[in-house]
């Protein structure tokens, strides 16, 4: 991929000549976001010329240069949208260009030369769309310029237009605002923006950034009042409890006692091992006015191994309470440290707990705790005997499964191979239908395949096919039907079993692969979905759900939906350039019709019409997720929105230059990305193909690309050529498997060719189940069951 691009200086002579706006070339104050991509400003080539387009209607560059600015190839749009603008004038293109190549600077970090079109391009007097788009660009750039008086007032114009982004342009002038040291005005923009209904991530972070204004402020209740709004809504369980300590602290600082107390003690029901919680039970037991049950308290300080409080702790409450409620804080203080170093009394101690109360709760815990209390004193073998004479006795209690695989796991703790072999087989023939059962079937059918023992292998797995499904029964009847050619026996039936239990799973395609019954492909990878294939999606919705569904290609979409805040944010939002903010839109979306099959048919749609593959791919796996057991598969809209395929020619194009299989590079992508260009991971790896910068450096140097930034990986075109060249690399070097490629991709080639113990991996199962990566194993076999989804759909 040569450098193709344009300068800046060349473009700003376009934006020059085109809109009669003098063009400043200084280089911008502030860098651009990871969604605009830092220029190469270093670039020295001139405008592509006309000459080739000279025959190319204004529409056709309109649409091409659209093409372009989608792939990020902003310098080859701008080069279109100049062409209508400097040979069409009179084209009705032209306002539309005109607006696009003002944008171009702006994605390419150019806020100086973006503000100078923008207010080119609004000076026409034109109030439409394009023209509030504009003025919302116009205070980014003033944002980005450090002009914050001007970005405010911008967003204030902006604001006054009444459009669907009101509350996040208020919640931008609020950090202009705050930046001009307007706290009070920041404050209460913020606030509104709290109280409005975005997307509930941006209405905590401006719950939080008004809290923060009002304490510098001096106006606490108002910043209390903002935290009790903020726990109404906040559940992510990490975020709860800082949030809560935080509202707490600031509670008692203003003598709230009461409410203080409220959130303390949430604080120790719910977060008993956090040191928040431990604080909090120091500050109530220092409340002459509070009240803490002893133990609630206990709790806490066993979580945190103080053992010394735990013990005084259960003492009282033991003295408090009622004799059926002592029972459990008894066993609580049994297994206290400090007791165990006295393992007669503990052991006493809990079978009279047990005496006690033999069917109840207490009694029963209390059981198993006094047969892990002997295991834990060396008396393995008894211990072994006591998890299985429990699970005799109370064969229908929850615990029982639990308790037959603590007796296989000290069985391999002796090295009782065979024991614990049998115990599991025991497990899973007495709980089938338990996630501990179907685990020791698996366990133990993978360890008689091993030994050789492909008669009991193969019905171990059949046992286990027979109590489950999906993936797991899939990967039960695979790895039967393995064993079944090894004793000789009929192989063919039972790989037919594991392709129809799970289809898109690992085992299910590998399956359909050996019986070479991949179901056949309809659709090319450029294909769009027809009206007729709606309306299949349409009433597979109706029939399963039971409730009529709207004809969108005959009455259009309903206002109710249409209408509806967020989907409307969400649109507006990828309007000016806000692409996270409009993925999050589209979740808030998501959320709020979790349980309405018909309303995520029109998201997902809604979402694939306007260019949001990511957005439409999940709301269609939340639809097809509600579809009961038992109903039709879904059809092929829906397939198609689940595993879409969105810069086909790109994606096609980058794919056969580094000889892959496209349908395997979407799958990739898929699950690198869910098709979200913007897409950042926790460890730094960007883009639609989750490239790592240092990583992106070396494929730019030997791809010769020029001027490479790592936000240009932010570019969809980069990032899925960096991607095609990058999984073709690890194919290579494995000698062909994808299976090997893949756990290069995601575990490094260095751990791949350990798993393969070189580089041929000559058995791919055996390969990947070697893979000692729980993440890289379950990538491996996500993105292959992916490849096989996008084969059934798709041909190349």
């Amino acid at each position: 991929m040569q450098n193709l691009l344009p300068s800046a200086h060349a473009l700003c002579a376009v934006v020059a000549a085109t809109l009669l706006a003098a063009c400043s070339l200084h280089t911008p104050q502030a860098a651009a976001p990871a969604t605009a991509p830092a220029a190469t400003a270093a670039a020295a080539h001139a405008i592509p010329t006309l000459a080739a387009d000279a025959n190319l209607a204004p529409a056709e560059l309109l649409a091409r240069g659209l093409q372009h600015r989608t792939l990020g190839e902003y310098e080859l749009a701008a080069a279109d949208f100049y062409a209508i603008t400097n040979g069409h004038a009179s084209a009705p293109e032209v306002r539309q260009a005109r607006y696009y190549l003002a944008e171009s600077f702006a994605l390419r970090g150019l806020w100086s030369d973006a503000a100078v079109a923008m207010r080119s391009f609004r000076n026409d007097g034109v109030a439409d769309d394009l023209s509030s788009r504009a003025l919302f660009w116009l205070a980014r750039c003033a944002e980005q310029a450090g002009s914050w008086a001007e970005a405010a007032d911008f967003y204030e114009q902006y604001r006054a237009l009444g459009t669907p982004l009101e509350p996040y342009a208020r919640m931008r002038q609020a950090a202009q605002q705050q930046a001009a040291g307007q706290r009070e005005a920041a404050a209460a923009s913020y606030a509104a923006v709290a109280a409005s209904g975005v997307a509930r991530g941006e209405r905590a972070g401006s719950h939080e950034k008004a809290i923060a204004l009002y304490r510098e402020l001096g106006q606490q209740g108002a910043a209390l009042k903002l935290y009790a709004d903020l726990l109404a809504f906040a559940e992510k369980s990490d975020y709860r409890l800082r949030i809560l300590a935080e509202a707490s602290a600031l509670a008692r600082q203003m003598d709230q006692a009461e409410q203080a107390r409220t959130w303390e003690r949430e604080l120790i029901a719910q977060f008993p091992a956090s040191a928040e919680a431990l604080g909090a039970v120091a500050t109530l037991q220092g409340d002459a006015g509070a009240t803490l049950a002893p133990g609630d308290a206990a709790r806490v300080y066993e979580a945190h191994e103080q053992t010394e409080q735990v013990v005084a702790l259960l003492d009282a409450a033991i003295a408090q309470a009622a004799p059926a409620d002592a029972l459990d804080l008894r066993r609580r203080r049994a297994l206290a440290p400090s007791a165990q170093g006295d393992l007669s009394w503990a052991l006493g101690e809990l079978a009279a707990i047990s005496a006690a109360d033999p069917s109840g709760e207490a009694g029963r815990q209390a059981q198993l705790d006094w047969v892990q209390t002997r295991g834990m004193g060396g008396e393995t073998e008894a211990a072994i005997e006591g998890y299985r004479q429990y699970a005799q006795s109370y064969p229908d209690d929850a615990r029982a499964p639990e308790a037959l695989q603590r007796a296989a796991l000290l069985l391999d703790r002796l090295g009782d191979t065979e024991g614990a072999l049998q115990q599991r087989l025991d497990l899973g023939r007495r709980y089938p239908a338990a996630q501990q059962g179907q685990s020791a079937l698996d366990t133990a059918a993978m360890q008689l395949s091993q030994a050789g023992r492909a008669a009991e292998a193969q019905a171990t797995w059949e046992a286990l096919a027979g109590a489950s499904k999906g993936a797991v029964a899939a990967r039960a009847w695979f790895w039967a039907s393995r064993a079944a050619a090894a004793a000789g026996g009929d192989a063919a039936s039972l790989l037919d079993k594991a392709a129809q239990a799970a289809p898109e799973a690992y085992y299910g395609v590998r399956a359909a692969e050996q019986r070479d019954a991949l179901p056949p492909a309809s659709e090319p990878l450029t294909a769009t979905t027809s009206a007729e294939q709606w309306r299949e999606a349409e009433a597979w919705v109706a029939q399963w759900s039971g409730k009529p569904m709207p004809a969108v290609d005959t009455d259009g979409y309903p206002a109710e939906f249409t209408a509806s805040g967020p989907i409307a944010r969400a649109v507006a939002l990828a309007d000016v350039g806000l692409y996270e903010d409009a993925i999050n839109e589209w979740a808030e979306a998501r959320l709020g019709w979790h349980d309405s099959p018909a309303m995520l048919y029109l998201t997902a749609r809604y979402a694939s019409e306007h260019d949001m593959p990511a957005a439409a791919l999940r709301a269609a796996e939340d639809l097809a997720a509600l579809a009961p057991d038992g109903s039709a598969p879904a059809p092929l809209a829906v397939r198609r929105m689940i595993f879409p395929t969105p810069y086909a020619e790109t994606v096609i194009a980058q794919a056969n230059e580094f000889d892959v299989d496209p349908r395997a590079l979407y799958a990739l992508l898929r699950q690198e990305s869910h098709f979200d260009p913007d897409a950042t991971s926790w460890v730094g790896a960007r883009g639609l193909a989750q490239v790592m910068p240092e990583t992106a450096s070396g494929i730019a140097a030997r791809l010769q690309v020029e001027d490479f930034h790592a936000d240009d990986l932010y570019r969809p075109l980069v990032s899925i050529r960096f991607g095609a060249y990058y999984l073709s690399q690890q194919q290579r070097t494995m000698n062909g498997s994808l299976q090997g490629a893949l756990a290069a991709y995601n575990g490094g080639p260095g751990n791949a060719i350990r798993w393969a113990d070189g580089q041929d991996v000559a058995d791919p199962e055996q390969f990947v189940e070697t893979i000692d990566y729980p993440e890289t194993e379950g990538y491996v076999k996500l993105v292959y069951g992916y490849y096989g989804a996008y084969r059934s759909i798709y041909h190349p």
